[in-house]
């Protein structure tokens, strides 16, 4: 990145970045820094109240599974929340797809497999060892993107609410029949097929299978 380019951007937001980050030459603006710190502090709280016998086991209206006045336990119906705190859920999401990566930039050793309900653990790496990324390592829009998104899905299962519906938009370069899975409020994509990065306002004059659907 050319420190001294007035238009350098924050490769998560694709915002320009201001005179003191590109001096520092950060490649992620501190905003995305701090949207990032606070959602992996939400996703640690969000996570220890869903990896309860409540969290596993209440449905939509504040009632549990299993029947009326038995003394058995209920049977777990929330799978989706099983998934998230079990093994292989966020934890492992978290170490292998971010934490890992990170300590191999930083020719640091490899952490040993976490438990899966270690999310103290590993959040406290990644919040301690963000301003380093969001300076350094040049993955870290989709690490970012990953943090969002694994905030998002563990919000959504604790309240109850759907996340944005996602569609797909299809990619502009020529020759190429890139598909990207999107919503309305994603900042960034990347095409799987020929590796064009869209932005924001980029993603926005893409045609989507809406447009396919009314042609």
């Amino acid at each position: 990145m050319n420190l001294d380019d007035a238009t350098a951007r924050c490769l998560a937001c694709n915002s320009p970045l201001w005179a003191a980050e590109i001096q520092a030459g950060r490649l992620a603006c501190f905003r995305c820094e701090g949207r990032a710190s606070e959602q992996l502090h939400a996703i640690r709280g969000t996570f220890k109240r869903l990896d309860t016998v409540d969290g596993h086991t209440k449905v939509r209206g504040g009632g549990t599974s299993g029947p009326t006045g038995s003394k058995e336990p209920p049977i777990p119906a929330r799978l989706a929340v099983l998934n998230a705190t079990g093994p292989g859920g966020v934890v492992a999401q978290l170490q292998s797809g971010i934490e890992d990566s990170w300590r191999k930039t930083l020719g640091w050793s490899m952490a040993a497999t976490r438990s899966h309900r270690d999310i103290d653990g590993v959040t406290t790496f990644l919040i301690n060892n963000l301003p380093w990324a969001c300076e350094k390592y040049p993955e870290i829009a989709d690490d970012l993107e990953a943090i969002s998104s694994i905030h998002g899905t563990l919000t959504g299962m604790e309240t109850g609410e759907r996340g944005p519906r996602k569609f797909t938009a299809y990619c502009s370069t020529d020759d190429c029949h890139g598909e990207m899975r999107i919503t309305l409020w994603t900042a960034r994509a990347t095409c799987p097929t020929c590796r064009t990065d869209y932005d924001k306002a980029g993603l926005g004059t893409l045609v989507t299978e809406y447009d396919k659907a009314a042609a």
